[in-house]
């Protein structure tokens, strides 16, 4: 059998990384295949295994050409992970493999641990429920879109799953019991801090608002605390990458209180990272993933509905959200204060979101 994942792939995002390593291990320890590709031009090290289709020419659509080629033998081309149904171009990745299931009939698509929505539009939305209705399973990482999914009348029954990204400490055989002891010196914050109205034509008050907070919350945590802040690069990419703001973020702060995590290229470096941290503070989304499942304490800032999806279902608890940057920031530094001082109550639902991830393998049944 071979699979062909798709995703937002090979933009140096360790978010969407993440999504890479765990499909590769899902689909040897699930479906028992190994003849897993992956489409992207900056893929990652990962521990498990990829392939990636044999790409000749570096020039822009080319890589279309050569998932054409490459889906002439494939079995299943799965969408994996990611908020990756809120539209559908004419040229993406999924409306070639439609088109093309036209010529190949045993082409079977496939989708684990995504999201649908939000739309632009209703033209955007009908196109997306129209390709939801020619896949052969759907697995949905957060319960609004799989609520929502229940009133499309799909001729298969969609899955209540959860984030990929939640597996990742059975990926790496790792585990992390409980909170970190104290160590007054030598306690570390994860930072992790990205625009998106910038880049995707949001909002710019909301932007603007959410970085002054964050801003004033990390000059009280230097003026507060003795914490040694790791500012964590997720998304390396050049144009929407993270390095900028992370930059004007630190402005005016002593470099021996803080310390550059790179992009790295390799999920279980970054996973290794996070997992040291006493606390990690992030707009990044998968920052906040990586910290909730190697129990590192987290406070997420909700810049996207898919946030306040992850915390409604992880079960946060109430007490260490600060929504859209919404609680001031000497309100925060005192949440902050309190879980230095290992003062802290994990999400509720740990073990049942994890429970659910093992669902988008499990229960999408390949043959």
């Amino acid at each position: 059998m071979k699979i062909f994942f798709e995703g937002f792939y090979g933009f140096k995002n360790a978010g969407d990384d993440a999504f890479v390593e765990v499909s590769s291990w899902g689909a040897e320890k699930y479906w028992n295949c190994n003849d897993n590709f992956f489409l992207g031009a900056s893929l990652p090290e990962t521990v498990h295994k990829i392939k990636t289709p044999n790409i000749k020419i570096n020039a822009p659509g080319f890589d279309r050409i050569s998932l054409l080629k490459n889906l002439k033998n494939t079995d299943y081309f799965i969408s994996s992970g990611g908020s990756t149904f809120s539209k559908l171009p004419i040229h993406s990745n999924k409306s070639l493999a439609s088109y093309y299931r036209f010529i190949n009939n045993n082409l079977k698509l496939g989708a684990i641990g995504v999201s649908i929505g939000p739309f632009k539009n209703r033209q955007e939305e009908e196109k997306v429920i129209k390709y939801l209705k020619g896949l052969s399973f759907l697995s949905l990482r957060d319960k609004r879109s799989y609520e929502y999914s229940k009133t499309l009348n799909l001729n298969y029954d969609p899955i209540n799953a959860f984030d990929l990204a939640a597996l990742l400490p059975s990926v790496f055989k790792s585990s992390n019991n409980g909170l970190k002891e104290s160590f007054s010196e030598k306690q570390s914050i994860g930072i992790s801090i990205c625009n998106c109205e910038s880049y995707y034509g949001g909002d710019l008050k909301k932007e603007i608002n959410r970085n002054s907070y964050f801003k004033e919350l990390v000059n009280l945590i230097i003026t507060k605390t003795n914490a040694h802040l790791k500012v964590f690069i997720i998304n390396g990419n050049s144009k929407i990458g993270d390095f900028k703001i992370s930059n004007e973020l630190m402005d005016g702060i002593s470099k021996e209180r803080f310390s550059i995590i790179p992009y790295f290229g390799n999920v279980k470096k970054t996973w290794d990272e996070i997992s040291k941290c006493n606390l990690m503070i992030s707009t990044r989304l998968h920052a906040s993933i990586f910290a909730c499942y190697a129990n590192v304490p987290f406070i997420l800032i909700e810049y996207h509905k898919k946030c306040s999806d992850f915390l409604n279902d992880v079960g946060q608890q109430e007490e260490y959200r600060v929504y859209d940057a919404d609680v001031s920031p000497k309100e925060t530094l005192n949440i902050v204060i309190n879980i230095l001082k290992n003062n802290y109550n994990k999400p509720s639902h740990l073990l049942e979101t994890i429970a659910l991830s093992k669902k988008n393998f499990t229960e999408t049944l390949l043959k």
